[in-house]
């Protein structure tokens, strides 16, 4: 590139600057970068306008709120409403500035290419819903393809007939804490040939065939979200889904083994379960259940949250290993933490897996001795560990000096990428960064930065 563009933009392609600023999480950062030039405002502006959430900051004491809504300045500026992919709406608007929702509606007609819209209401008598269906009207003339729903009260037969007009739609989320379940019962024939990701927030009470016959509808999922979903039901569920590769669901227990007995034709490649019993033999069935669900390498990030009033579930040793004889050249992130582990499983584990990059588990104090290094000795791709400490004691006792040589032999051995340790309530992070030297010049160290995370109440 000739000298004579190397201004402030010139240095590089101006389409490239959207996918360098995509990465400034910060609002702020971006209203600075649209400030800089011409250049850089044309980058930042549609990054900044990609999606719009409305602010509320509610104040119990008086009983009202403070209500910050981006319609007011869209439609100001109109021109930015073509940048707007993503818009989210509450039912707090209506209840503590109703004179907004017209601007609101106003606004929401001009985004030509919204792509996706959320619609959140935590009131418990459900007197927004009127706003819901105005919104639901109007995101019929526009290119919707994503609806996500969270609300308390539930919604009405009115709200759902509506829905159930919405045809094209990639994704569906509804969480619901009262009114009936809504498990696309009708809706799902109608999206059958464009749904690729579903979370339904409240299946508990529904009949595992029931859920069976709505979900057979949709054989194009690729991620599916259950809360209270039959147990027995999934791995039938599994069974005509062959390109779903992300489940969240849950385990109930000893019902959860199915009649179904054929292979799942989904390769999955995050699952996540969630569970919790009343005593420790529940979790006795729960393993094989799990492995039922994965038959076949696949398995690239494993997430369970596993809770029991006595006491932590330990992981068995023999979970680890057949889950390493299936999927051991494909797993790259495994996280239990509630769950409990002893070294040595956590030192199988880094060894079974020697893809695995990030670890995060619980586990028991060990003595001052303890050589923490050796356990991630073979984890030449791990990248972050964390281990919480189940008897650890309290963090103005801790010395985080103590078990700085062991982090620092674990980041700095040969072929090692390790760069985050959190042991209890210490974080050690690594990182190489430069530094002066005595005689002036610029060396590069290896430094560990260390932070001890305070009980909330010291």
């Amino acid at each position: 590139m000739s000298s004579q563009k190397m201004g402030t933009t010139g240095a590089l392609p101006l389409d490239v600057l959207p996918l360098i600023l995509e990465h400034l999480s910060d609002r702020r950062e971006l209203c600075t970068c649209a400030q800089l030039s011409k250049a850089f405002h044309h980058a930042a502006t549609p990054l900044l306008y990609r999606t719009l959430d409305v602010r509320v900051v509610t104040k119990r004491r008086l009983q009202t709120a403070i209500v910050v809504h981006p319609s007011v300045t869209i439609l100001k500026k109109p021109e930015y409403a073509k940048y707007v992919r993503h818009v989210r709406e509450s039912g707090a608007v209506g209840l503590y500035r109703p004179e907004l929702i017209e601007d609101c509606r106003k606004a929401l007609k001009l985004y030509v290419n919204l792509e996706g819209f959320t619609w959140s209401d935590d009131t418990a008598e459900g007197n927004n819903e009127r706003d819901f269906v105005a919104y639901l009207d109007i995101l019929h003339t526009l290119p919707v393809r994503e609806l996500v729903i969270r609300t308390f009260y539930g919604l009405s037969d009115e709200v759902w007939e509506t829905l159930q007009n919405f045809t094209g739609l990639s994704k569906v989320s509804i969480w619901c804490m009262e009114g009936k379940p809504r498990i696309l019962q009708g809706w799902s024939e109608k999206l059958g040939a464009s749904l690729t990701h579903l979370e339904l927030g409240r299946c508990s009470g529904v009949p595992a065939s029931i859920l069976i016959s709505v979900l057979s509808h949709l054989p194009h999922l690729r991620a599916l979200r259950l809360k209270g979903a039959p147990s027995s039901a999934i791995l039938e569920i599994l069974t005509f889904l062959p390109h779903l590769v992300v489940l969240d669901t849950e385990y109930f227990g000893h019902a959860a083994f199915s009649r179904y007995d054929d292979v799942p034709a989904a390769s999955l490649k995050e699952l996540t379960i969630r569970t919790s019993s009343v005593h420790l033999q529940g979790f006795q069935q729960l393993w094989t259940w799990i492995r039922r669900l994965i038959p076949r390498p696949s398995l690239e990030s494993f997430t369970l949250n596993a809770f029991s009033t006595q006491g932590e579930a330990l992981v068995p040793r023999g979970f680890i290993l057949d889950m390493a004889s299936i999927h051991r050249d494909t797993l790259r992130h495994f996280t239990a933490d509630s769950t409990q582990m002893t070294l040595a499983d956590i030192e199988c584990l880094c060894t079974v897996f020697p893809l695995l990059e990030t670890l995060s588990c619980s586990t028991l104090f060990a003595p001052e001795g303890a050589h923490y290094e050796e356990v991630v000795a073979k984890a030449n791709n791990l990248r972050e560990i964390r281990m919480n400490m189940n008897n650890w004691m309290p963090s103005n006792k801790m010395d985080s000096a103590m078990y700085s040589e062991p982090v620092r032999k674990s980041m700095l051995r040969e072929g090692s990428v390790l760069r985050l340790v959190v042991l209890g309530y210490i974080v050690y992070q690594g990182r190489w960064v430069y530094k002066k030297a005595e005689d002036g010049t610029d060396q590069v160290e290896f430094d560990i930065a260390c932070n001890v995370v305070q009980y909330m109440w010291e």
